[in-house]
């Protein structure tokens, strides 16, 4: 819990030590690898975030957090530009029934950015539904910092205040 609360309030190096501690006592407890993949993605480390990550899903490949860590890697693909990528794991996520706003956020983003207009315009649509408050003001107060997601999400029609 504390290395997520530190990743939340942007604090990444001290929540990858967090993370780090406590994968040092137990390291098959997935959750900690999904916080060292946020923090990592935030510190730029994106090839070490998907290696996170995906440990994670080979420690528990039942976990039910497996739509939130497919959705993280979809975040990680999408911010490395690999568009094809990132619309299927966000995708994934959706199908394992984790739908709040996150993954339409990622899916808007990376058909704006393929130039599948319809497809950006449809997630967006969803992920406003779903996340009424969302501009691309609010998604850089709440969310890390991912440039490439902030891009897509104008490009797909996304206000910014």
């Amino acid at each position: 819990m504390k290395g997520l609360y530190l990743y939340l309030s942007h604090r990444p190096n001290e929540a990858l030590g967090a993370a780090d501690a406590g994968i040092a006592l137990n390291p098959n407890f997935a959750p900690l690898y999904t916080v060292r993949r946020g923090a990592e993605m935030s510190l730029g480390r994106f090839e070490q975030a998907i290696s996170d990550v995906q440990q994670a899903m080979r420690l528990s490949p039942r976990d039910p957090e497996m739509g939130f860590w497919h959705m993280g890697l979809g975040a990680v693909e999408l911010e490395l530009t690999h568009f094809d990528a990132s619309i299927d794991e966000e995708q994934k996520a959706i199908n394992t029934g984790y739908v709040p706003y996150t993954p339409y956020v990622h899916l808007a983003a990376a058909y704006a950015l393929e130039g599948k207009a319809d497809d950006a315009k449809s997630a967006l649509a969803e992920a406003r539904r779903l996340n009424p408050k969302l501009t691309v003001k609010w998604q850089m107060e709440h969310g890390p910092n991912e440039p490439i997601l902030f891009d897509g999400l104008r490009k797909a029609g996304l206000p910014e205040e």
